[in-house]
């Protein structure tokens, strides 16, 4: 359903799947949807939740970033509702997406962080499913990611890929804040166009006109139960309800 909305809204760029099913996502080729294989070992609970973590900043030996303008990650749990190539424009290296009022102290966020800093930190925690990197340092910010995660956390591993990310943007922020200038510009995504539901963002009448729905919460059953009534909603409904004629024929 991701892909397909993706797709369903004429996104500009080329859109790259990676999974570890031996069957193919889409059974006819599209046009710019490219599906890459990966081959994972059969491991399960925290060793296989730790192995997963760790795939984002991996998948630079498949994609040259310098190949691309933006380089922009979505969970599998997210569904887009409108084109999002305009999420992609401006001058900035990283875009990325805080989880608006959850602080960066709580245990998704927090394993890179140091005792201090989890007390006292006022900012928001930063969703590591949604991001965004500007092709030319695309290698550069995934190397700099991989090496903060392969570090000793502080505190226990509790979605550490999420922890990694958080404490490089932190680290980057800091580099500005001594007046030196910041390895990378990051920039957060305007308001209300990356939206969570069902965890944080409850109101319909708001996450239908976001961009990007992230489907934070819920099990993998709910989450797709939600995301199947979006897209249908999103991309066959009419006031003719004909859609649902069909069905019922």
């Amino acid at each position: 359903m991701l892909v397909a909305s993706l797709t369903r809204t004429h996104f500009d760029g080329d859109c790259v799947i990676f999974h570890n099913s031996k069957t193919p996502i889409f059974r006819v080729l599209r046009y710019g949807v490219h599906e890459i294989y990966v081959e994972t070992p059969d491991i399960h609970g925290l060793a296989g939740a730790e192995f997963a973590w760790s795939w984002k900043y991996r998948v630079r030996q498949w994609i040259k970033g310098g190949d691309y303008s933006k380089v922009i990650f979505l969970d599998v749990d997210s569904l887009v509702l409108r084109n999002i190539d305009h999420l992609l424009e401006g001058d900035w290296d990283i875009g990325f997406q805080p989880e608006d009022g959850l602080s960066i102290g709580q245990p998704q966020f927090a394993c890179f962080l140091t005792d201090e800093e989890r007390r006292g930190l006022r900012r928001n925690g930063v969703n590591s499913g949604t991001i965004a990197v500007r092709g030319a340092v695309f290698s550069e910010v995934m190397e700099e990611w991989e090496r903060i995660d392969m570090e000793v956390p502080p505190s226990p591993r509790h979605c550490s890929d999420q922890g990694s990310w958080n404490r490089l943007l932190l680290d980057n922020e800091r580099q500005l804040g001594e007046r030196q200038k910041p390895r990378w510009v990051a920039k957060r995504f305007e308001r209300g166009e990356v939206q969570f539901p069902i965890y944080l963002h409850t109101s319909y009448l708001e996450y239908r006109t976001a961009a990007i729905l992230h489907c934070l919460g819920g099990n993998t059953r709910e989450k797709l139960q939600f995301m199947f009534g979006m897209y249908m909603n999103t991309f066959f409904y009419d006031d003719a309800t004909t859609m649902l004629n069909l069905l019922e024929m």
